[in-house]
């Protein structure tokens, strides 16, 4: 009896406790130039929830970290009223920005460049970065002695702010004469040619110290260890006009590698890491290679948790010789783990959506091979503008948290336009699409395309996680309806298409998937202007599709590294599948992606088919269903379907090269790019018509023909990013033209070629 009394008070002074700690009242006090209904949104602690002095410091920390508004903000928590109250310290408004002085470089320019923006809080670091952007902007125009002084005008009653820059722009100053001293085995041409600064043009302070570095480095990577460079002299002439600037060069000896030393490695043998290792004995000294090999194995160690890593490479040198020792010293330091992983930034989209992408989860061994992939599947969703990812300390000295920053784009899009493609000519679309439907990466796509040789109706969804598993389902209805051409007749018969789809994706991996699909096609041939070899009638096609890709672009998109390789097989009519066509069909596709200089990417494709019918099915009842070559999708140098037999081919091959360079860009994402490319292929109907070689018969050229040789083709690109889907123009030039025709050949599409 006692133990239950006991128990009665113990839970009767529990409860008390509880209820005691309930905040009966939150107050803010301070807030000038924010809505208080901003704020309630950033914090957990709400009216009538229990005081926890942990919940309510992290809600300050989310404050403090998601905004710029506060210096600083004090909480206490009243135990006799239970009154929580909020004190915060406003940074000053921004209420304008003036400046004075300009007259070489427009308002607006310096107003969109400086940090510092009107109608957002005074952060005073910010205005000396914004005072060194306007000085930088002066400098790349030769306004070397320009002067800034700011003043910072408070009305304290409001706590807003103006603030002035007052330019004293000074004079325009222009090279006259570089002079070099002191090189011996490099030329002062090729010297001057590394220079961003050239005579007759203007003097700019900060290119000239990035010239000395890129003349130092050039140096350091051709053998020259001791080189020296010391700090030009610019001697202002009486005009203050003109400069001229002399360089002082030792250069010291041209070194060659005699050996390199790896030490202080246990978690990697010496003979794995010097394959990372990209100096050679025998080879003249080089730093890039130095700094390459640094970067090589900081990399590995990182894909491992080492991030304290340190390597660093001792340099001995021969004295006698001009030899050079180089032995990399590596400090591992401690393993780290992730520990927490936070998501900020999301506005509508659930957070498992992000969660689910990143490879890392929590006590899991660092490796930041798998944090760059992470980044990359969040990316290609479709929906995410931009990805920072901030470490912190853990909860423990070797585990660290993660903090992904996510800014959602536009997942939405209602439109209605017209377009012109060479294929279906004048089309006109309507369409609602949503790549992040419920905020759970749903994809939705409303298509109705309507025109003169093309009519489409479309409905398609697909759920990325189908029941929280690494599953896509789908969901696709479509019916169809284009002109087709035959035997040189561009209106040779109607097909309509009239189909349900269903796809099942597991993911085996995060670059490695598999892709099943049914399919029950209804096809409609009519107003045929050929009967005997395309007959009027409908035909239902019922098939399964099974695939499997390896997926390591790193944007699907736009992607700038990685490949893609997928093995397709089609069958139709087989056992239960029934329908009036009997076929089996795969298709392999391998692209590669590969980086060079600057943001230029290499691109090619490899795509190979064949088709044969089961239990003997006559694939000419089905044209359709063969392969075509030319056009838009293939060989862009030659007309659509052009380079296959006139019934279609039963094997194809088609290889496309592609380089493409950025024209504009956009918040570091390519909104116009420019393409370079190269297009080989051809069909055949009979495995002893295949020919690889590269050419074109007599009747090709005279009477355009097909024949069973391949042709080939190059031309020039733009490609146009649009929140739906990519544009292509694309200009080709045959290389195996038929007589009398015009090799070049003008395509408008929409999608990406490979």
């Amino acid at each position: 009896m006692k133990i239950k009394n006991f128990v009665f008070l113990f839970l009767f002074i529990l409860i008390n406790f509880i209820y005691s700690q309930k905040i009966a009242e939150i107050e803010f006090i301070g807030l000038r130039n924010v809505k208080e209904s901003e704020i309630k949104t950033k914090i957990k602690t709400k009216k009538g929830s229990v005081f926890s002095p942990e919940n309510v410091s992290e809600d300050v920390k989310e404050i403090l970290n998601t905004t710029e508004y506060f210096e600083n903000i004090e909480v206490n928590f009243d135990t006799t009223t239970k009154k929580l109250t909020f004190k915060f310290y406003e940074r000053p408004y921004i209420k304008k920005i003036e400046i004075r002085g300009n007259t070489k470089i427009s308002t607006g320019k310096i107003k969109e460049e400086i940090p510092l923006k009107e109608k957002t809080f005074y952060v005073e670091s910010k205005l000396q970065e914004s005072k060194d952007k306007i000085l930088q902007l002066y400098d790349e125009k030769g306004f070397v002695y320009t002067t800034i002084r700011t003043e910072e005008i408070i009305n304290i009653e409001t706590n807003q702010m103006t603030i002035i820059f007052l330019i004293n722009e000074g004079k325009k100053v222009n090279v006259e004469k570089i002079e070099i001293i002191g090189n011996k085995y490099i030329s002062k041409r090729k010297l001057l040619s590394l220079m961003e600064i050239k005579k007759k043009k203007p003097f700019k302070e900060s290119k000239l110290n990035n010239d000395i570095e890129k003349i130092k480095q050039y140096y350091k990577n051709n053998g020259f260890y001791d080189v020296n460079i010391d700090t030009p002299t610019v001697i202002l002439d009486d005009t203050q006009q003109k400069v001229k600037i002399v360089i002082n060069i030792s250069e010291g000896s041209k070194y060659k590698i005699e050996k390199v030393f790896i030490e202080g490695n246990t978690v990697y043998s010496n003979k794995y890491l010097l394959k990372y290792v990209k100096i050679k004995p025998k080879q003249y000294y080089n730093q890039s290679e130095i700094d390459e090999t640094i970067q090589n194995i900081s990399e590995l160690y990182g894909e491992k948790g080492y991030l304290e890593v340190k390597i660093t490479p001792e340099i001995i040198k021969d004295k006698i010789k001009p030899y050079i020792i180089v032995n990399f010293k590596i400090e591992e330091g401690r393993q780290f783990y992730v520990d927490k992983i936070y998501i900020e930034g999301l506005t509508t989209t659930k957070e498992e959506v992000i969660t689910r992408e990143i490879l890392l989860k929590k006590d899991d061994i660092f490796n930041s091979k798998k944090l760059r992939r992470s980044v990359e599947k969040i990316y290609n969703l479709g929906f995410i503008d931009d990805v920072k990812v901030e470490p912190q300390p853990g909860s423990t000295p070797n585990s660290i948290d993660l903090k992904f920053t996510i800014t959602e784009g536009r997942p939405g899009m209602l439109s209605a336009g017209a377009g012109y493609s060479t294929v279906d000519k004048l089309v006109g679309n309507l369409q609602v699409s949503h790549l992040n439907l419920f905020g759970r990466a749903q994809r939705l796509n409303l298509l109705w395309e309507f025109g003169e040789r093309r009519k489409n109706y479309e409905i398609s969804w697909t759920e990325p996680w189908f029941l929280k598993r690494p599953v896509s389902f789908g969901v696709s209805l479509y019916d169809l309806t284009r002109i087709r051409e035959y035997a040189q007749e561009v209106n040779a018969y109607k097909e309509e298409r009239q189909g349900l789809e269903f796809r099942v994706g597991p993911r085996i991996s995060d670059v490695l998937g598999l892709l099943f699909s049914y399919s029950y096609e209804n096809v409609i041939i009519f107003d045929s202007k050929f009967p005997q070899d395309i007959p009027e009638g409908k035909k239902l096609t019922s098939s399964f599709t099974s695939q499997i890709v390896y997926d390591t672009r790193d944007n699907i998109f736009d992607p700038s590294k990685g490949i893609r390789q997928s093995l397709l097989i089609q069958v139709a009519g087989w056992g239960i599948l029934g329908g009036d066509v009997k076929f089996y069909k795969p298709i392999f596709r391998s692209a590669f992606f590969i980086p060079t200089i600057w943001k230029l990417v290499l691109s090619f494709n490899t795509t190979l088919g064949y088709i044969e019918g089961i239990e003997n099915f006559d694939l000419d009842k089905v044209k359709y269903e063969k392969f075509y070559v030319g056009g838009a999708e293939t060989v862009r140098g030659y007309g659509y379907r052009s380079l296959a037999p006139e019934n279609g081919g039963r094997f194809m091959f088609v290889f496309n090269l592609e380089y493409k360079f950025p024209i504009v860009q956009e918040n570091t994402r390519t909104i116009l790019q420019g393409a370079l490319f190269y297009d080989i292929g051809g069909a055949w109907n009979e495995f002893k018509d295949i020919n690889f070689t590269i050419g074109s018969s007599q009747k090709w050229e005279e009477q355009g023909i097909w024949d069973n040789k391949l042709k080939h083709s190059v031309g020039v690109g733009i490609r146009f990013t649009t929140p739906i889907f990519p544009i292509r123009l694309d200009w080709s030039w045959a290389l195996n033209p038929q007589k009398g025709k015009d090799p070049l050949q003008f395509w408008f599409t929409l999608g990406q070629m490979f």
